[in-house]
Parts: C-alpha cells; structure tokens; sequence
C-alpha cells in the first residue's frame, strides 16, 4: 500500500482541531513565514469522510455503499420519536409518555451499541428485560424509517465507514495513499469501534500513536476550599487576575466538571474584573482575553428569542398571555425604533386595561386607541396588522420547505433584524438562526406536512439543539474548559474548580434501555462506579500533568448542605488565598470616598403646577415624603400585574357602584324599612344588574359569565349582611353618594369623591367611606401625621361649613362587617363610640372635644398641604409596614439608606458631611 511521508493529527473535538491549527498558524507568523502548507488535523469523522470520498471517485467501493443523507442530532430525534410513537400507537397510557425523554435514551442506547460493539445477539438471557425487547422494536422501526430516507445517523455512519475500510480493506491499500504517521489528540477514552479502526490502519502499515503531551516536570499541585461555589469562582478569578499580572504572557485555564453550571456566573465575574468596560453597550462585544468552550443554546440570545417569539405571535389565534405580550413590544430587533417609548406605553396601558389574556385583536384595538390619543404607533400597528393577515392565511399544513419561505418572508415584512444595524456577534447569531431555518426546510421527507404551529416548534427545537458561540477575537490568554477537553496549547497554570465528590467522579448513569449487567460488563461509559473512578483517574492524572501549577479547589457548602472534596484529590500543600475579586456593582457600590448629602427638599410646587393625588397624595405625604414626590409630582408608578377576571380593585369598585345605586333608589332609613326580604332581594339585584352593566362599559375586555355569577352571588350576600347593620341606625336619609368636590388647601387644588354622605333627623352630617380590605383601622387619626386622611379631609375641609356628627368607614366583608369611626355624640351609630366616651387607652382621649379633634384635623393636614407645597420630599418613615401599597418603594432606596445610617452612626468628627 502506498503510504505517504506526511503525519496527520486526528483530535477528538473539532474545537481541538481549530486550536492546534491556530498554533501551527501562529508558529509560521513567528517564523516570518509568508507562506506554508497547512498541517493536516481533523476529527475522526472529518477524516473518515475525506478516506470514503477519496475511495468514492477511485471507485474502490460501490457508489451506493454510503447512504445520501446522514441525521443532524434533532433529525435524528424526530425519527426516534416518530419510531417509538409508531411502536406504541396502540398502548392504552401512550398519551401519557415522554416521547422525547424517551427517544435521549434511545439514541444513547443505540449509540453504546455501535461505538462498544454491542450486538443484539450479545443482548440474550439472562440479561434481556422488557426495556431492552421495546427498544429493540423502536431500533428496528427506526432502521426502516432511516432506509425509506435513505438517511444514517452519525454513530451508524462511522461504524459503515469503519466497516467498510475493514472490507476493502485491499482495494483501499492499492490505490488510496495513505498517511504514514496519524497522532491521536484529546483522546481520554477509546471504543471498541475506534480501536478496531486502529488496528485496521496498523495492519496496512499505519503508525498510530497518542500525541505526546508536554507534561509538565515536577508540576506544583495545590488546593484550596471555599465556603461555597460563588467563592470557588471569585478565587479562580482572582488567581487569573494574578497571575496575568505577573506575567501578562500566561497562558492559563479554569476548568470545571460543571462548567454549565457556573458558565454564567464565570463570564460576569471575569468581565467585571478583567473586562469592565464591556457593561458599556458600545464595547459589549470588546475583545476579551478569555474563552469558553462552551457555547449556550441559540434560543438564548435577544435577537433569536425575538424570532422565536415574532413567530410563535403569529402562528396562533390563542390569547396572548401579557407576560408574553411585554418582550415581544419592548423587543429592539422589529418594528420601528422610533417607537420604543410608544410601544412601552402600550404596554402599560395593556397591563391596566386589560385582562392577563387576550387576543391579538384587542391589541390592535387599543393600539388604536392611543394612536387617536396622540401616540403614534404607525409601524407597530401596520406590522400588527401584517401578523393578523398571516394568522387567517396560515391554516392549512404545508412542507417544512414551505413553511420555511413564509416564515422567511414575513420576518422581512415585519422588518425583524433590520430596526438597526447589526452588530459583529447579532449578524453571526441570525445567520446561525438562519442556517437553523434552512435546516427545517430539509426535513420534507421526514416530517411531512404539518401546521404551522408545529413548524414554529420544530424551529425552536433546531434553534435550542444548536450550541453558538461567536467567534471569540482578541489575545485569548485563559481558556475555560470543561474536564474532559484537552487544551490545544501548552499551559503555564491551571485551576481547576468544582473538584466536589457529587461532580468528579462523574456520577453511575446507567442506561435504562439496555440490560445494566451487560453495561457493567462491557465497560460502558456511567456504567458502574469502578468504571467512572478509573476513567477519572486517568484524566485527574492528565491534569495534574497539564501545567507547572496546579490548583484543585472545592467548596464547603451549598445553601444548608455540606459538600465533601472529591476522593481523588490528594492532601497536600493548600494554596494561598488568591485574593478577593467584587462584582462591578459591589465595586460601584463603595466608592473610596463618600460625601454625606442630607438633600430631601425637592422643588416646591409651582403656581401653575397641577398636583395630582387628591387624598392619596395626601396620605402618602404623611406616611412617607419621598413617596408623595415620587408618584403624584413625578408621576413615577409600578407596571400593574393583571389577573384573569375582576381584580380587587375592580371588585371593589363594583361594590361601590352597587351601594349608590342601591341608596340613590332606597333614599332613607324609613324607605329600607318598609321593604319586605323579597323587595330587598328584588332592589339589591335590580343594583347589581346595573352596576355590571356600567362596569362591562368601562372596561376594555369581557368579562366571562362564570366570573359575573360568582361575583352577583358575592354581592347579594354582601348587601344583605350590610344592610342589616345599616336597619339598626338612627334615622338617616342619603343626601350623597359617590359626590365629586374640588376646595383649596394651603393654595393646593384637591379634588377627591366622597363615598356617601348622610343627614341625621337633627341635621348633623354622617361621613361614610366604604371600605373592603382586611385591614381598617382610625387610630392614625389622633396623629401628628395622619395616615388615612380621607375622612379628615372630608369632615374639615370638604364640608367646614356643614355640622358633621361622625365620620367613618363601613367595612363590609364576609368576615366582618361593621362601622369603624367617630361621633359626636352617643347613639349615632351601631358599636361606634362616641368621642366623650372613649376609654383612657385610646389615642382619641386627649381630645376635650369634637371641636378640639376637628381642630387637630385642620392643622395635621394642613401642616402636610405647607409640606407639599414646599417640596417636601425625604424618605422618613415610621415602619416600613406602612409602605404596603406603595408603587414606588424601588426609588425609596431604604437598603442603601439603611446603610448610610449604620456609616454615620460611626462618622468621625474630621469626616465631611454634608
């Protein structure tokens, strides 16, 4: 056989491949070369594919030999799975099975079966279990399926190669020029199918070696332990940062066994404190002087999320879920840049008009309505428009080539990609995406015709099957690898983390579908504990190998847990703390010099300035300054959270609407009287009809029947518990319900709505705020800073020209129902106390009077008018608990302020503070 004077290197992974020859690149440019022959490295695949070409256009083997199609990994699921559904059609629970679970072990069953030279005769009593005959059936069906398509999976492909080289194995070594030297790179384990290769090659005169690593002489090994994981990363950071210090020329790795685990944690730690300039968005895609083997899944990055999701919208008439709807209007990579902050006030307005679901056509619709409101929202709405059409144009089931094309072209359409130019990492992230489409439109054949909805799927499942990374660029200087990968370059350290006993050894994972005994037997990889420590043993020695310095390093502790270092480190000398490393905003957070400034006055109020709020600015001015300033001045607020159906407000609201109409027909006290229990039913229910009605105009989505049922019932109930405490007061008439008012205060415009006002016999004024909350209490009104301001408010500034007897709130619940408040007097209303009776506890006894109280009134309120006026702002609170409905707490900053709090209690006198 004619064998040729060149070496080739065959590497275990392609990025080992790419490695080595970006080493022999940069050896060349060291050298001043200007040209050179490019050394020969592959993966065993890439080579076995170049050998079965070559012998192809020779005509050493049959032209048919090699199937036409060889399965992607996701192609290879799909027809497992369709296999297995085929095999269990008939099963009475087949609804009830992971299909894709079970299609992973398959593929894994298959593949030990090829790579350990497992045949299904091996598999024979006493070892075959009901598992293995199913799987069995699957692999035969799959078999079929792969003939019909005249496709092959890649573990299959590479044993029909081995195979064939064996065969021909003559023809081969006449006419094919074989390398004479192969060196084997990254190889930690070989199978039986490889080794057979092997030997095939050695029989016709190949030498096949291990490439000699470099071991290092007299290598430094050391350990070190850390409370838990997150301190295991900043130590190996800081060891880096070290050690690049020192020699800025290291080459270093940080290899982990759980690298999945902590990839994210890794690349934010080592890009705040090698790379902080990259929180910048104009340098995010900085060259950095690190890179990680492993990639994440494409469906992880913005601009396919933004595809996917683009998609997903229009591949179904299903109510959209809000939490669904916000990415998709604050997404960047569509529509109109122009109309960012138009799309976010969409949002929000959805979020407080509408229900938790709904459909694309209530979308549109209130997109409509704040474009006639004057916020333009052109482009969303043509490109809402565009996904609708599609919508009712997508119904029939088509090719996956089909599908592909519409997908392609309303992407374009609706401008997804093109809002701005991309950047280098977004444009190779959507032609990977790209490429990911085109794959689907390979699958004719296998998949059929399907729905669109189905298409959408399959293109997610391709996008999530596929691992991305872009191209790293920069003077990479630590690589992050994951235990079994083998460096392409000479190391000068390594540390090496997550050295934990439930990581390394890898954990016994036996397959299910094949008989566990035969696994132990043959060695299989997971198989049994003795396989795995032998197998980690070799490559732990590998490592202690792979540089001068050496650092193993475990933690103690996972949240209540205590972990235990692995069983193949060895005592020995510890290594010194590499120093501390912070996150950026830890960092940020602690600037060397801090000056203390008590700022809490913000700009007073303004002659022409419309302060918004009515009782509630009032209420949050009194609790918490800074609030007032921050919601009703600034007009700052929280995204509201809809729920499905009526949420408490609107139920609250409801109940309020039933109590006016109610009393707007009953009138007084005598009329409630004169009503028998059916024409109290009949008037209670005749007010709820009406109040559901009122209620289904106002708000922007329906309401379903069993909701509406539930909440009449709810209200009936409600009605008739109250008015039986209402038939147990003095005489009374309504005069007002739900009354509008609008007075000054200190120079401040109040406009607030009075819930209902009462005049007794002998003309003195009852003040009723109802109330359905858990929680109603008035003891706030006896403070310097009244909490619940309302019915103050309207006692003494609402109607200071009027005798008002009591002022109170009617809390009415299932729970409880009752008046809570104060009179004037005795006898005014049911288990209310009057002023002059309370007892020496309460906080109302310092009071001499009703007038005294009224008094106290006016001035707590409006001391707190002045305060607004003045600007008021600072964030003094007496408990935090009383910031329970406040929308703005985040702007409040009470950790930081904590804080600030504890450092100047230890001040000293020379430190400014301003």
């Amino acid at each position: 056989m004619p064998l040729s004077s060149n070496i080739i290197t065959i590497c275990s992974t392609a990025r080992l491949v790419r490695g080595i020859a970006l080493q022999h690149q940069q050896r060349q440019l060291e050298t001043g070369a200007i040209q050179w022959q490019a050394n020969e490295v592959y993966t065993l695949q890439q080579w076995l594919d170049v050998v079965m070409e070559q012998a192809a256009l020779l005509g050493l083997i049959p032209a048919d030999a090699l199937p036409v199609l060889t399965l992607s990994a996701i192609t290879e699921t799909y027809l497992w799975e369709q296999s297995i559904e085929t095999c269990l059609a008939r099963h009475e629970a087949a609804a009830l099975f992971d299909i894709r679970a079970m299609a992973r072990s398959a593929i894994e069953a298959n593949n030990l079966m090829l790579n350990w030279a497992i045949s299904e005769a091996d598999i024979n009593q006493p070892f075959i279990t009901q598992e293995t005959r199913q799987f069995l059936r699957w692999r035969h069906t799959f078999e079929a399926l792969c003939a019909q398509q005249n496709a092959i999976e890649a573990a299959r492909l590479t044993a029909l190669q081995i195979a064939l080289i064996e065969q021909y194995q003559m023809q081969l070594s006449a006419e094919l020029t074989l390398p004479a030297h192969i060196k084997l790179a990254g190889f930690d384990r070989i199978t039986p199918l490889e080794n057979r290769l092997f030997e095939v090659l050695k029989r016709s005169g190949v030498q096949v070696e291990m490439l000699a690593i470099q071991q290092a002489a007299n290598a430094q090994v050391q350990y070190f332990s850390a409370d838990n994981a997150n301190a295991e990363c900043r130590a190996a950071v800081a060891w880096a940062r070290q050690k690049l210090a020192e020699n800025s020329h290291s080459q270093l790795a940080i290899i982990s066994p759980a690298l999945g685990n902590i990839r994210r944690e890794l690349a934010d730690l080592l890009d705040d404190t090698l790379h902080p300039q990259t929180l910048q968005a104009a340098h995010y895609e900085a060259p950095r002087c690190y890179d990680f083997s492993l990639g994440l899944a494409l469906t992880e990055y913005p601009i396919v999320h933004s595809a996917l999701q683009l998609l997903r919208l229009a591949s179904t008439k299903a109510n959209l879920s809000f939490d669904e709807v916000t990415p998709i209007l604050l997404d960047v990579y569509w529509g109109s840049p122009l109309e960012l902050d138009a799309r976010a006030q969409l949002d929000a307005h959805l979020r407080k008009n509408l229900n938790a679901s709904y459909g694309l056509d209530a979308l549109i619709k209130q997109a409509n309505y704040l474009q006639s409101r004057g916020i333009l929202l052109n482009t969303l709405l043509e490109h809402l428009a565009l996904i609708d059409k599609f919508q009712s144009q997508s119904k029939q089931k088509q090719a996956p080539s089909a599908w592909v094309a519409v997908f392609a072209g309303l992407l374009d359409s609706i401008k997804w990609a093109e809002a701005r130019a991309l950047s280098s990492h977004e444009y190779q992230t959507q032609q990977a995406f790209l490429k990911c489409l085109k794959e689907l439109g390979s699958l004719d054949a296998i998949l059929g015709n399907i729905s669109v909805v189905e298409a959408v799927q399959k293109v997610a499942e391709l996008s999530n099957a596929t691992m991305f990374q872009a191209e790293a660029k920069g003077d990479i200087h630590i690589q992050i690898l994951g235990l079994l990968e083998t460096p392409a370059v000479q190391l000068d350290a390594v540390w090496a983390l997550n050295m934990n006993d439930q990581h390394w050894p890898p954990p016994v994972k036996l397959n299910p579908l094949l008989p566990a005994e035969l696994q132990r037997i043959r060695g299989t990889p997971n198989a049994s504990a003795a396989v795995q420590s032998q197998f980690a043993a070799l490559v732990h020695q590998r490592l202690m190998q792979s540089a001068p310095e050496v650092v193993f390093s475990y933690a103690l502790n996972e949240d209540d847990r205590e972990l235990r270092p692995s069983p193949l480190l060895l005592h020995g000398q510890s290594a010194a703390p590499p120093g501390a490393v912070q996150t950026l905003a830890e960092i940020l957070a602690q600037p060397a010099n801090m000056q203390m400034l008590d700022d809490f006055m913000a700009p007073a109020v303004a002659d022409d300035e419309k302060v918004r709020g009515g009782v509630k600015l009032f209420a949050a001015q009194a609790i918490c300054p800074a609030w007032a300033f921050y919601q009703y001045r600034l007009g700052a607020g929280k995204l509201e959270t809809p729920v499905e159906g009526l949420d408490n407000i609107s139920r609250g609201s409801l109940l309020h609407k039933v109590l006016q109409l109610f009393w707007q027909d009953c009138e007084n006290l005598n009329n409630l009287k004169a009503m028998n229990n059916g024409q109290r039913t009949l008037a209670i229910d005749g007010a709820i009809e009406k109040s559901i009605q009122i209620l289904n105009k106002e708000i922007s989505y329906p309401i379903p029947a069993q909701v509406l049922q539930i909440e009449r019932q709810r209200l009936s109930q409600l009605m008739q518990i109250w008015l039986e405490i209402e038939l147990a007061r003095a005489d009374f008439t309504v005069q007002d319900c739900e009354k509008k008012y609008e007075f000054e205060v200190e120079g401040l415009t109040i406009k607030l709505t009075i819930d209902r006002i009462d005049r007794l016999s002998d003309g003195g004024l009852v003040v009723i705020d109802y109330k359905s909350g858990a929680v109603v209490a008035n003891k706030s009104w006896a403070d310097e800073r009244i909490a619940e301001p309302q019915l103050p408010i309207y006692a003494v500034l609402a109607l200071k020209y009027e005798i008002v007897a009591a002022v109170c709130f009617a809390k009415i619940r299932t729970d409880e129902t009752k008046f809570i408040g104060l009179t004037a007097a005795e006898g005014v209303l049911p288990a209310v106390t009057a002023l002059e009776k309370v007892s020496k506890a309460s906080p109302f006894y310092r009071f001499d009077d009703w007038d005294a109280l009224l008094e106290h009134w006016y001035i707590s309120l409006s001391n707190i008018a002045q305060e607004i006026k003045a600007g008021v702002a600072s964030v003094t609170i007496n408990n935090e608990t009383d910031l329970a409905y406040c929308d703005v707490k985040p702007l409040l900053r009470l950790p930081e302020r904590s804080l600030q709090f504890e450092k100047m209690q230890t001040v000293s006198p020379a430190d400014e503070v301003i």
